[in-house]
């Protein structure tokens, strides 16, 4: 993968990253550290922070811009 898709990628995760204040970012990475990646090791209150913080990222928005720099990285190969 080019260099410039991956930089591209960075900024708009970085972009969306800010969405949330500096302390919704420490607590969000704290629950995901916490899980482990296995949302049962998390109360149910703490899933929907997740959930709460999560959807403030805006992962569809995240995904439509990020759909066309792979789209360009798997036909370049081709």
């Amino acid at each position: 993968m080019p260099w410039v898709m991956v930089l591209q990628l960075a900024i708009t995760l970085r972009r969306h990253w800010k969405y949330l204040t500096p302390t919704e970012r420490a607590q969000l990475a704290g629950l995901i550290k916490k899980s482990q990646g296995v949302p049962t090791r998390l109360t149910p209150a703490e899933r929907a922070d997740v959930r709460r913080l999560v959807r403030k990222l805006e992962p569809f928005t995240i995904a439509r811009s990020v759909a066309p720099i792979g789209k360009r990285a798997i036909g370049g190969r081709r």
